[in-house]
């Protein structure tokens, strides 16, 4: 990263600041928590990852200052794909038999462009997005597999990486998060009858079927402390039950959805008014989607047993942040149907999919979220 090719980075992400950057020195970050990026580097031959800079540069002429920069340079989505199915074949078992039909259907498919998609400049005369961090740069070279993304240094903002540490959530940061994120997919919301979703859409749920078998098996069998006989049971009776579940589903409207927002990917600035403002990064798996999605991972995320009842106060509020920015939600009933959906699919899938590193080596934070998880299906039926 030199800082001409910095600075022909920065012009073309936003030709108006006029970008100028005279020095760039690396500087030591903290990446633990990219877990893909990490699981992924051995595997690519390029450098990987998160990497801290400090630039010296200028904008429109204004005064030289030192601005604190993350590089990110992203794996190819196949090198992604192979990385979970050799994760999957590890555990053996009958996940290891059937992921690889499945290695391109899990959502981890073209994970190399959704994030710098959804970090493209504003259109001209358009505000950033609240949610996004500031993006100083986004950069593609097909031909050697490049991909990278400049941000913000993140690090001086709250709760950053407070996924072992959710008590750190108040009921503000929590009611902020849900506003936010309300206006957000309030924005992007596309019609239920829309012919095609755009791309990535979800692979259907029945095509996922045997998929989720396989994934319900090695949870049972690993970690029966956690599944045990009665949640797999209910969850067998899910995956049963996905004709009638997917086509109630299907009619419903779909949004722009982070699909992996928690505590690993967040944190929160301070507003002019000094009011919490949601931040989100990590867009690699970024699909369209229930809006209820991205709010229930969340809750189940940050809220622990002390906190478990005030569950439904918060969809309730996220609720009516969305529809106020719709009106379309005002029908309490088709809103949890939505949400009961979204829960299934996180916990057959995401949370399915969690477990695959996590039996090779495990996540602090992963048995307090399949609890949460649990709690969450209790109090929706």
């Amino acid at each position: 990263m030199t800082p001409d090719f910095l600075q022909t980075l920065l012009r073309q992400h936003a030709p108006g600041q006029e970008a100028e950057v005279r020095a760039v020195r690396p500087r030591p970050l903290d990446s633990s928590t990219s877990i893909l990026s990490n699981l992924t580097a051995g595997r690519m031959a390029q450098p990987i990852g998160l990497f801290g800079l400090e630039a010296e540069l200028r904008l429109a002429g204004q005064p030289w200052r030192t601005e604190r920069l993350v590089l990110k340079a992203k794996p190819h989505a196949h090198a992604i794909c192979q990385m979970i199915t050799g994760l999957a074949q590890a555990c053996g078992g009958a996940v290891a038999e059937v992921y690889p039909a499945f290695e391109r259907l899990t959502g981890f498919a073209n994970t190399h462009w959704r994030e710098l998609a959804v970090y493209a400049p504003a259109p001209a005369g358009a505000a950033p997005a609240p949610l996004l961090p500031h993006v100083w740069a986004t950069h593609t070279d097909v031909a050697t597999d490049t991909y990278l993304v400049v941000l913000e240094d993140l690090s001086r903002h709250e709760l950053l990486n407070s996924v072992l540490t959710p008590e750190q959530w108040t009921d503000a940061h929590l009611r902020a998060a849900l506003g936010q994120l309300a206006a957000w997919h309030a924005g992007h919301l596309i019609e239920a009858t829309s012919a095609t979703l755009p791309p990535p859409g979800p692979a259907t749920w029945p095509q996922l079927a045997p998929l989720w078998e396989a994934l319900l098996d090695h949870a049972a069998r690993q970690f029966p402390a956690l599944y045990t006989p009665r949640w797999v049971g209910f969850l067998r009776q899910a995956i049963r039950d996905i004709p009638g579940n997917w086509a109630t589903l299907a009619s419903m409207s779909k949004t722009l959805i982070h699909n992996d927002l928690n505590p690993r990917n967040t944190c929160f600035r301070r507003g002019a008014d000094g009011q919490p403002q949601l931040v989100a990064y990590d867009w690699e798996l970024a699909t369209y989607h229930l809006p209820q999605y991205d709010a229930v991972e969340l809750l189940s995320f940050v809220l622990r047993p002390e906190r478990y009842h005030l569950r439904a106060a918060y969809l309730e509020y996220y609720r009516q942040q969305l529809h106020a920015r719709t009106d379309r939600f005002a029908d309490d009933a088709a809103f949890a149907e939505g949400t009961r959906l979204a829960t299934l699919e996180f916990g057959l899938h995401r949370l399915g999919l969690y477990l695959l590193p996590h039996t090779l080596s495990p996540y602090a934070f992963l048995p307090s979220v399949v609890q949460s998880y649990f709690a969450a299906t209790e109090e929706g039926r």
